[in-house]
């Protein structure tokens, strides 16, 4: 029978560890003393993580932190590193990935019980999914997605599991942050049978809450993408966040099938009414166009452009007229019904005039996914966060 050891470490980082990155120059800008190169603060070193690999001994109970000091690392990681804007985002998420990840592997070395596992894995789970939006943007140099969601799904699967082995046990546990969690993994698997089907069996009163995530799901996987959008606009911040990386394929999806339903020789459909069914806000106009061409998707001048109210979904067609109690804002969440504030209602000169005239044969399927980028809606819900700390630690929004 496998024997795990028991940590007893109560510092982020065991003080022979500290000793050799100090002397080999190893120390990250953050555990370094303002203005030193070579001197630590021993109390802001924080254990690195070190792959397992043949030949390395087995570590020792005092190389190992005990539950206290995983959850204060963690904790001083998000609340301390995490707002220190002296450096960008992506260098603090690339110091604190690394060392959330040791925390994650003693986490695995001690076989800690489930409770203790929630307690260090859940603010985990919300960093890298706040940081997977966050970062959506950036160069592969300084962002990989890939790693990223890769540690999310499992970090997401654990936490699941540990609720799981908790209701087996009859073990009590705060129902809100269940939720919370069930909720992440059905926004960050949006279009997943895997993740409906886990959801739709989850015991009446969690899916009973859980009934936009589900409902958003179950809409994804009937092709209707355009009530996926409109549901996207009602999560909470991190959910709508991750549901956001989610936003290009749904577009791929759709402009796919207007290739087909308005294809015409003749006809056109205005890039106005395109970015408001695709949720192109204001910021993402200038996209529009570059998606457009990315599809390889044919671009027409036409010389009357319709007014908002008169919009038409094609050119010289008698389709019916959106009018505002049509418009997809008007479902969003009371702190986004001040339309003067809304930059989707207004018109842009960037796609003013312009149409796209659809052809199934053109729309190249054969393209990649263009990346995910930052939503202003999205960006609206994550500013109006008292603390961000704190909502990775606690959920507090």
């Amino acid at each position: 029978m496998e024997s795990f050891i028991r940590g007893s470490c109560e510092t982020m980082c065991p003080k022979a560890e500290i000793d050799m990155r100090t002397r080999e120059r190893m120390l990250h800008f953050y555990e370094l003393k303002p203005g030193s190169r070579t001197e630590p603060v021993q109390r802001l070193v924080v254990k690195e993580f070190a792959r397992s690999a043949a030949g390395v001994r087995r570590p020792k109970h005092w190389e190992i932190r005990t539950v206290g000091a995983l959850r204060r690392t963690v904790e001083y990681l998000l609340t301390e590193v995490v707002p220190d804007e002296r450096r960008p985002y992506n260098f603090r998420y690339e110091f604190i990935f690394d060392r959330l990840r040791a925390v994650r592997q003693e986490v695995v070395m001690q076989n800690l019980a489930a409770k203790d596992t929630l307690d260090i894995l859940e603010p985990i789970v919300c960093f890298l999914a706040y940081s997977a939006y966050v970062l959506c943007e950036s160069h592969i140099n300084e962002f990989d997605p890939k790693i990223c969601s890769t540690h999310l799904q499992e970090c997401l699967k654990k936490v699941l599991r540990c609720y799981d082995d908790l209701d087996e046990e009859s073990t009590p546990y705060n129902q809100n942050r269940r939720i919370r969690m069930e909720a992440l993994y059905l926004a960050f698997n949006l279009g997943s049978s895997e993740a409906l089907t886990r959801g739709i069996s989850l015991p009446k009163n969690i899916r009973k809450r859980l009934s936009l995530q589900l409902s958003m799901n179950i809409e994804y996987l009937r092709y209707n993408f355009h009530r996926v959008l409109l549901l996207i606009q009602k999560l909470p911040p991190l959910e709508a966040a991750l549901a956001t990386l989610k936003v290009p394929t749904i577009r791929q999806q759709l402009l796919l099938r207007f290739s087909t339903a308005f294809q015409s020789k003749v006809l056109s459909v205005p890039l106005e009414w395109i970015a408001h069914v695709l949720l192109y806000q204001r910021r993402e106009h200038s996209s529009l166009i570059e998606d457009c061409h990315h599809y390889n998707l044919q671009l027409v001048q036409v010389e009357e452009s319709p007014t908002p109210d008169q919009s038409t979904v094609a050119q010289h067609t008698s389709a019916p007229v959106i009018t505002p109690k049509d418009a997809w804002w008007d479902d969003d969440s009371d702190d986004e019904k001040d339309k003067d504030h809304n930059p989707s209602t207004a018109i842009s000169s960037v796609l003013a005039g312009r149409s796209v005239k659809f052809e199934k044969t053109r729309f190249d399927s054969s393209k990649s996914v263009v990346q995910p980028r930052r939503m202003e809606l999205v960006d609206r819900k994550l500013g109006a966060v008292t603390s961000i700390s704190g909502m990775l630690l606690e959920g507090k929004c």
